[in-house]
């Protein structure tokens, strides 16, 4: 096998990397779900297509234009990123006259989808690394693309925290091995930016590195805050609710609460 199999040319032009974002604002999803279209010079990639919006995946469809479509890509299994994947893989197909494969951590979960590739290569090499970032769901992943920009599905979001989800496999001891990872690549200047499934993206290394580092300390407060509760004898899912989110915790954010204190819970029973 040829040993620079996969290596970008030096001459190469950036991988293009255009953010469209759904129009499914709420709780969850913030502003909307942003789908990334990678294009490298008559090649193109779609990471999460978002919900089976037909004006949101005529307009993903519109942003690939005339360029050879090579796969789509989910980061994780919820609807809001996954759902519209399959039809987007097969207009695709219908319109290049060529099949293009749907990836996913996770089969069962994604209808359609084949198991992810190490690496996303093009004719100018190397376009993005697969990372799986388990955590938010056991099937998360990110892609790292060429430049240093991370794509980090629901694993790192914009302006807010995210949520760990137990019923699909969420677990906070792993997402905080996500994040130590992500860390560590901030750190030694692999990952240069950042771009979430919701929210802004971020696009300065050092502020990569606090974000990250604001929020593997969220994550720990909020595990004290819990351990703190349990020992001064709080032991309910609701009284740990109002103890550790306050008495005012909209009723919209109470389920992603639960699962969080859940997630926490489960964490600390694995410390014992």
């Amino acid at each position: 096998m040829d040993e620079h199999l996969g290596q970008r040319a030096p001459d190469a032009p950036a991988v293009e990397l255009i953010v469209v974002r759904a129009d499914n604002p709420g709780p969850m999803t913030l502003t909307g779900t942003n789908s990334h279209v990678l294009r490298d010079d008559d090649q193109v990639w779609v990471v999460d297509p978002g919900p089976k919006d037909p004006e949101h995946l005529a307009e993903l469809l519109l942003t690939c234009g005339d360029a050879r479509p090579e796969g789509v890509l989910v980061t994780h299994r919820h609807a809001d990123h996954a759902a519209g994947a399959a039809t987007l893989a097969r207009q695709l197909t219908a319109r290049s006259g060529r099949e293009v494969p749907l990836w996913a951590a996770d089969q069962s979960a994604v209808p359609g989808s084949r198991p992810l590739p190490a690496t996303l290569i093009g004719d100018n090499g190397t376009v993005g690394h697969v990372i799986h970032l388990p955590g938010h769901t056991s099937d998360s992943v990110g892609l790292l693309v060429e430049g240093g920009r991370m794509l980090t599905g629901d694993t790192l979001l914009g302006g807010s925290s995210t949520v760990i989800v137990p019923d699909h496999g969420g677990s906070l001891t792993e997402y905080l091995q996500s994040l130590a990872i992500l860390h560590a690549l901030a750190e030694d200047g692999r990952i240069s930016a950042f771009f979430p499934g919701h929210g802004p993206s971020v696009d300065s290394p050092l502020e990569v590195l606090a974000v990250l580092e604001e929020t593997i300390a969220h994550r720990r407060q909020r595990i004290d805050q819990v351990r703190r509760a349990r020992t001064a004898g709080v032991l309910t899912l609701d009284r740990l609710l109002r103890v550790v989110y306050g008495p005012d915790l909209p009723e919209q954010l109470q389920d992603a609460a639960r699962w969080n204190l859940r997630a926490t819970l489960d964490h600390l029973a694995r410390e014992r």
